[in-house]
């Protein structure tokens, strides 16, 4: 999220404001909470790709009304199947969740809401339970990684590293950089056992889904420029040294075989 582009888009419909803090890397918060807090506007914090992020020492899911965590086998904390997490220190909200979440029952017998079942089933639960208090050396491995491919991708020309504000912690859902030929890079590392990925090809206002908003292509051009030169490298806390500097090293292979 473009901070500096959301009072603009506020007006008399607005209920909240919902950053997104996209591949572990947070959206600019203490801005956002003075937006927020001058139109009167809660904030939903977005969390899912970003458990233990921070800025100021202040962890993702902290700053607004409410956090939400993604428990999907594919993010940093995982279980088997799928779920998610809710944090808030509201105890209205608290309690409303907690009803939502089991049909609305308050008790055996009596329905105070109607709710859903949104309840993490057992195993699920138990897996949960064993990941958690993983959580932070997790979150430091794949810094590490991610700091190591920084360190080596840097220095080479074709490769734009993005900002890594001293302030923040991220804590690389996605290690994602900037790369010139992107496409041709891509295939390359792929056939050379790399599994390099774009996040993600089709950008989100271009999607079957929403056309009913009536986006055209060239709306929204910071995303089709990032769509056009984004490649995701693995940076996973399963990765050796010897796996990152392989990475780095067809990299670099690639760019000089092309001079």
């Amino acid at each position: 999220m473009n901070v500096s582009l959301v009072e603009e888009k506020i007006s008399k419909r607005t209920k909240a404001i919902v950053p997104v803090h996209f591949t572990g890397y947070m959206t600019n918060m203490p801005e956002l909470i003075k937006i927020a807090e001058k139109n009167n506007l809660p904030i939903i914090e977005d969390a899912c790709q970003s458990i233990l992020g921070s800025i100021n020492n202040i962890n993702a899911g902290n700053w607004g009304i409410t956090g939400a965590f993604s428990l999907h086998p594919l993010k940093n904390i995982n279980v088997w199947s799928d779920g998610g997490i809710i944090v808030t220190n509201d105890k209205k909200i608290d309690t409303e969740l907690r009803l939502l979440r089991n049909h609305g029952l308050i008790n055996r017998d009596s329905v105070e809401i109607l709710g859903y079942n949104s309840r993490l089933d057992t195993i699920q639960a138990i897996v949960g339970n064993w990941i958690l208090p993983k959580a932070k050396s997790i979150s430091e491995e794949r810094i590490l990684n991610a700091n190591f491919l920084d360190s080596k991708l840097s220095k080479i020309k074709a490769i734009k590293i993005p900002p890594r504000p001293k302030n923040y912690r991220l804590v690389y859902h996605l290690y994602i950089v900037f790369a010139e030929q992107r496409d041709e890079l891509l295939n390359y590392c792929i056939d050379q056992g790399i599994e390099a990925k774009i996040h993600y090809p089709i950008p989100m206002y271009l999607q079957k889904g929403v056309s009913f908003l009536n986006h055209k292509k060239g709306d929204y051009p910071v995303t089709d420029k990032h769509c056009n030169e984004i490649i995701t490298f693995p940076c996973d806390q399963h990765l050796d040294k010897e796996q990152l500097e392989y990475i780095c090293k067809t990299v670099k292979n690639f760019y000089e075989s092309e001079i």
